[in-house]
């Protein structure tokens, strides 16, 4: 009866959504100059795990669901290939090769980061007027005091700074703890107990800010940076997830736990536009949801049909599933937009919107990011024609115009959830003679016996082959363009800093949490 009720409650609330949704972006507009922006970043996501997308987790995400119908879906955002990369290309507007973080997650024992000389967005939005609040996963630098999220334009902040994962329950990493309010340690007796869990707390600390901004009674708009944990290692879901509709119906046990950690998702974007409704702000808030990375089937994240995974430069590895919601966007409402965007380009979007298109930088440098905001709100081409996916030592990807080329990357193919395969999904067969002839080492996976390659060259129009079935790098007929994209890369290669720079591990680091029982800044 209890579970019946609550399905029941849910499902009201859903239809509420809905129709508040439908209402809010099809009724005429109101002309708002600086709107609250909540940028919402899942960590680890896969492009097929939301409810929308999925092969088998179709029921996983209903709220999303909604709000993405209502709103728009974007097809194609790139992000990187893992966590430090793709929250600094969102901060600082700046593709990771200008700051050496194009290799991948830095170790909190690293005196690396974005350095504090660049401007982040949220720098920017202080200056347009804007509070500013950060919660969740920071990951971009922790080493000096200068570096804390406090210390780059957020007026208020709540999550762990230094470790790339915490454990849910416990807040530690490696023994010590990873969990700050602003830039002290979190002491809180009830926040540090095992009975809270890590993304409970962040979905509080969001709800609690906007009602308190709410209560101010200030027309000062707020810009929110949500930086979910969640659906992250290590593995940890409620059990109440588990043990009810859909994830109960999982088989696969790694899947199962993913599934309870896309529900919290759900449930904190819920929250979200339940306090945003009751504060008076549901008809003047912008939320933006995307993905840091593509997701890692080894940990229940999957990407079909797009080929690649996590770590890969593969469109499975580093396009987003992504939507926006907002009364805003009531000219493209229910559509869904397929041109390509990058992460790096909401920095100067968000602002666009800030300042109704007046943002003047404070800084003088260039971002790669470029304004997409008449693109997103009006369906317009995207301003972006070139795209760099990495660039990495002598490998890469860059996408211009409809093709992407990977340059001596190491292989990598289709991942479909075991669910999915149960129901006849099923992924395409690899070539033995392409993968001879697309990479230059071939060698056989110990673990499954299929054959691996290394140093592979493709070529892909992912416009009319998303799924990358179809390499054109050997077809003479594309010889120019392999040419001039590869012209492209190298020099984006060539313009890049030195990951190698400050990527020892500090025993400074050990020694500071070794004494405080927190990672943190060691170096002031």
């Amino acid at each position: 009866d209890n579970l019946m009720q609550t399905n029941m409650a849910n499902m009201a609330l859903l239809l509420l959504l809905s129709l508040a949704a439908c209402a809010s972006l099809t009724a005429s507009k109101p002309q708002y100059s600086s709107p609250n922006i909540i940028m919402m970043l899942a960590d680890d996501i896969g492009w097929s795990d939301m409810g929308y997308l999925s092969s088998d987790l179709s029921d996983a995400t209903p709220v999303i669901d909604t709000l993405a119908s209502a709103g728009v879906k974007i097809n194609c955002i790139y992000g990187q290939t893992a966590c430090t990369p793709g929250r600094s290309a969102f901060l600082s507007g700046r593709y990771p090769i200008r700051h050496g973080l194009q290799k991948g997650a830095i170790n909190q024992a690293q005196a690396k980061g974005i350095p504090a000389n660049n401007t982040l967005i949220s720098n920017e939005m202080k200056n347009a007027g804007y509070a500013t609040f950060m919660v969740g996963k920071w990951h971009v630098g922790c080493a000096s005091h200068s570096w804390l999220p406090t210390s780059r334009g957020f007026d208020e902040f709540y999550g762990f700074v230094c470790t790339g994962e915490i454990d849910y329950l416990y807040k530690t990493n490696d023994d010590y703890l990873d969990l700050y309010d602003g830039s002290t340690p979190e002491t809180d007796e009830d926040a540090l107990s095992i009975y809270s869990r890590t993304g409970s707390l962040y979905q509080a600390h969001a709800e609690d800010y906007i009602r308190n901004h709410a209560e101010k009674g200030t027309s000062q708009p707020f810009f929110m940076y949500y930086a979910l944990q969640d659906p992250h290692t290590p593995l940890q879901s409620p059990s109440y997830f588990l043990e009810s509709e859909p994830c109960v119906y999982v088989e696969d046990e790694t899947r199962q736990t993913y599934c309870g950690m896309l529900r919290c998702i759900d449930t904190a974007v819920e929250a979200i536009m339940v306090a945003l409704s009751d504060s008076g702000y549901y008809d003047n808030t912008l939320i933006f949801f995307a993905g840091d990375n593509g997701g890692a089937p080894k940990n229940g994240g999957y990407n079909y049909p797009l080929r690649g995974s996590k770590g890969t430069l593969f469109e499975g590895g580093v396009r987003q599933a992504s939507w926006a919601w907002g009364s805003m966007l009531s000219d493209v409402a229910g559509t869904t937009y397929y041109e390509p965007l990058h992460l790096v380009d909401m920095f100067p979007t968000f602002m666009s919107l800030a300042t109704a298109g007046h943002w003047k930088p404070t800084f003088f440098y260039n971002l790669d990011g470029v304004d997409q905001w008449l693109s997103i709100s009006k369906g317009y081409p995207s301003n972006r024609n070139v795209t760099l996916l990495n660039a990495l030592d002598e490998s890469g990807g860059v996408r211009v115009g409809n093709y992407v080329l990977l340059y001596a990357v190491k292989d990598d193919g289709w991942y479909v959830p075991e669910d999915a395969q149960a129901k006849g999904v099923k992924a395409p067969k690899r070539d033995r003679n392409k993968l001879l002839q697309e990479c230059s080492q071939v060698s056989r996976n110990n673990a499954t016996g299929e054959l691996q390659g290394d140093s592979c060259y493709f070529l892909f129009d992912v416009v009319n082959d998303p799924t990358e079935q179809t390499n054109l790098y050997y077809n003479e007929s594309y010889a120019n363009v392999v040419s001039s994209m590869t012209s492209v890369l190298m020099q984006f290669a060539s313009e890049a800093v030195d990951y190698n720079v400050d990527s020892d591990k500090e025993e400074g680091a050990y020694t500071q949490a070794a004494n405080s029982g927190y990672w943190g800044p060691w170096l002031d």
